[in-house]
């Protein structure tokens, strides 16, 4: 049959058959996983948090300050302890059913070696320096190079056995003292004759000083003549204070030397 004749058949469409396909598979978490997700979670994805906690100045960043966390591993009692080692009786032995034998059980060291490795704490670098150009490396704290005393806790305080020796030499000095007080009291009267012959001395001492004033020239033109005067004023004026005292207190008790 050629190309150019006609056929009927294909005339009338054919219906096409649907084609049913299986339901899609949707999670059980999606409403939940679409709910995180349009709750803004990711706010802080591109300038960081809104607050976060700062450490103070006196914790500021250092090297190595930093805690590292090892994973904590179970020791499996199956793995680390060995077969149990069962006795069986000789040929031709009673046994006896009811009756336990003794089990002994050895350490596994190779896996107690491998759990403590797993969770030790690797250990921080060291500060190395090399000071020639052929190689030589010398280890700061080691060779007494790092500052480590200043980064004490005492340091700078004063020893707590000196603060306690000084306490000490305190407490014996005010028990001596107490007990020289109790002895002989601290204050004494001054007797009339005493006291007439200080107030004499006292009045002689200021004749001579105010003798000394007159003799000064008219004109203090010059520095030490101005120096010589105040200083001639001001011991004037403390014996007339002295002089004083004494006139109007006929009964002075004067302070020991302790």
């Amino acid at each position: 049959m050629s190309k150019f004749q006609e056929n009927i058949k294909h005339l009338i469409p054919r219906p096409k058959t649907p084609v049913v396909k299986q339901p899609m598979y949707r999670s059980i978490y999606t409403e939940s996983v679409r709910r995180t997700y349009k709750s803004n979670n990711n706010c802080h994805k591109t300038m960081g948090y809104a607050e976060v906690e700062l450490y103070p100045p006196s914790e500021f960043l250092k090297k190595h300050s930093r805690k590292e966390m090892r994973p904590f591993v179970e020791i499996n009692k199956t793995k680390c302890c060995a077969r149990k080692s069962i006795q069986r009786p000789c040929d031709g032995a009673p046994t006896n059913a009811s009756k336990k034998l003794p089990t002994k059980t050895r350490k596994n060291i190779r896996q107690t070696n491998i759990i403590d490795v797993i969770r030790r704490v690797p250990p921080s670098p060291k500060h190395r320096v090399q000071d020639t150009r052929n190689g030589h490396v010398i280890v700061l704290n080691e060779a007494g190079l790092e500052p480590t005393y200043v980064s004490k806790k005492n340091y700078g305080k004063t020893p707590a056995y000196i603060v306690k020796m000084y306490k000490e030499k305190e407490m014996a000095q005010l028990m001596e003292t107490e007990r020289k007080r109790a002895v002989k009291p601290p204050f004494r009267y001054l007797p009339e004759d005493e006291r007439n012959e200080m107030l004499n001395g006292l009045k002689t001492n200021w004749a001579e000083l105010h003798k000394e004033f007159l003799l000064l020239p008219m004109l203090t033109d010059t520095v030490p003549k101005m120096k010589r005067k105040t200083m001639l004023e001001k011991q004037l004026n403390n014996l007339e204070k002295d002089i004083d005292l004494l006139e109007r207190n006929p009964s002075i008790y004067v302070c020991q030397d302790v």
